[in-house]
This record gives C-alpha cells, sequence and structure tokens, in this order.
C-alpha cells in the first residue's frame, strides 16, 4: 500500500483546536457545533457546522433543507493542506457535495439512544464519484445484502468508517476519516471486493486480453467483428429486377 501513499498530510484537525465540544451534548440538547469536511468535484473546505436540533451529523446531512452553513471555514487544496483562504461564513448547496467527513463516528450515540441492539455486518465497499474514489466499510443488517443496500435511495447519504478518499487523477491518498458520509447521487461506480494493486505492465496485459477475448466472440458469431444489421444482404445477382430495369432489354 505505500504505493498508494496511506499518510495524508493534512493540517491540524484537532477538535479543541477548532473550538468544538467533539459532538458530545447534554441531555435533550442537539449535537451542538460539528468540525466537518465537505469535498466535491471542485471544491474542499473545512469548517464549523450547527446542528442545531440534531444530534448526529448523518440526521443533519440527509434532512437539511437547502443550504448548509459552515462558520470558520478553510479553503483546502486537493492534497487536504490548508490554503490561506478564509472564510467567516459559507453557504454550501450539498447537491454537489460527494463526500462528508467527520472526526468522530456518531454511530455509538445511535445505538445508545434506540436502546436495542441489531445485529449488523461489515463489508468494505469502493464507490467511484466523477471525480473521487472512495473505500470504507458500511455496516448491513444481518439479513440484508450489499447490492440491495447499494442500489437503495435512502438514505441519501452512506455513511461509512475507516474511510479513505483519493482522487481519480492521482493515486496518493488525499484524506483519511474516522466517518465519512458519501452522496448516493454522486456515485457511478461500486466495487464490492476492494481494490488490487497491479503494475502498469500486468493492467496493460489484462486489457489485451480482455480485447482478445471480445475479438473472439464477434467473430464466432458470424459478423466478423463488425457490429450492425443481422438481417442478411441478398446479393446483387440474385436481386429480382426493379421496375426502371425490367422493361430494358
Amino acid at each position: 500500500m505505500d504505493e498508494w501513499g496511506d499518510t495524508a498530510l493534512t493540517f491540524d484537525r484537532k477538535v479543541d483546536v477548532w473550538g468544538g465540544e467533539g459532538g458530545i451534548a447534554g441531555e435533550g440538547e442537539g449535537g451542538g457545533d460539528q468540525y466537518l469536511e465537505m469535498i466535491g468535484s471542485q471544491l474542499w473546505v473545512a469548517g464549523m457546522v450547527d446542528l442545531g436540533r440534531f444530534r448526529r451529523v448523518s440526521d443533519f446531512v440527509n434532512l437539511v433543507d437547502g443550504y448548509m452553513v459552515l462558520r470558520e471555514v478553510i479553503v483546502l487544496t486537493r492534497t487536504g493542506d490548508a490554503t490561506r483562504l478564509a472564510i467567516p461564513e459559507l453557504r454550501v448547496l450539498p447537491d454537489d457535495i460527494a463526500v462528508v467527513g467527520q472526526l468522530a463516528d456518531d454511530k455509538a450515540q445511535s445505538s445508545s439512544e434506540s436502546g436495542t441492539f441489531i445485529e449488523k455486518t461489515t463489508h468494505r465497499l469502493v464507490v467511484i464519484t466523477r471525480t473521487l474514489m472512495v473505500d470504507g466499510d458500511v455496516f448491513i443488517h444481518g439479513e440484508g445484502n450489499v447490492m440491495a443496500f447499494v442500489d437503495a435511495t435512502d438514505p441519501k447519504f452512506i455513511p461509512m468508517s475507516n474511510v479513505r478518499v483519493r482522487w481519480l487523477s492521482d493515486r496518493r491518498l488525499a484524506a483519511r476519516f474516522p466517518f465519512a458520509l458519501v452522496q448516493r447521487t454522486q456515485i457511478l461506480g461500486v466495487a464490492t471486493e476492494g481494490i488490487q494493486l497491479a503494475s502498469a505492465e500486468q493492467t496493460l496485459r489484462k486489457v489485451a486480453r480482455l480485447k482478445a477475448i471480445t475479438q473472439r466472440m464477434a467473430e464466432s458469431d458470424g459478423l466478423g467483428g463488425e457490429i450492425g444489421s443481422t438481417v442478411p444482404i441478398a446479393d446483387a445477382a440474385t436481386e429480382p429486377a426493379s421496375e426502371e430495369t425490367a422493361g430494358e432489354g
């Protein structure tokens, strides 16, 4: 995994630096201020969000209507480093946000609030958006399956833990989050068997082999490798004479 760069060089993300409360809320209170990072196709920002009456980030993100308001915002580079651009308050439309990263997992609060234990299994999932590759663990109910989980439309943001984020254009690790939410509408592809590393030579050989298999299949179906109509074309010598030529000669 060294080739992928497992260590993302980023700025200080400790909650106490940002003045947050780490998601600890008193009885009957909301979640208070939470530190979040939002990653879109071109935008990556870090800041504080007030959860209001919501105790969990996942509830807030999935149910928020309109813009999400971030305070004390820092714009980050593509490698997760802080730029000099600071914004006191930024309103972000969540439609283009692919990943919402957190510093803490709020699933523990969910289980303690419900007072019940629901058996879940952990699956490693890799999702690809227009610009990102995100891999992390998803938790599925004991009787569920991965594809049913992926095909579902609710919730809008999929919760994942032990998350790693990379840009498709750069194999180096951009960010690592203990917990993150990935927007379903941004997902273009899903891999359920994880990532396999291979050298450039190995991948080229594999592509060539797949092309050769496809070519053999095309030739075996009688089309000679060409794609077109399957309706047979009559030979010109055997075609009936047209009305224009019938009277000639």
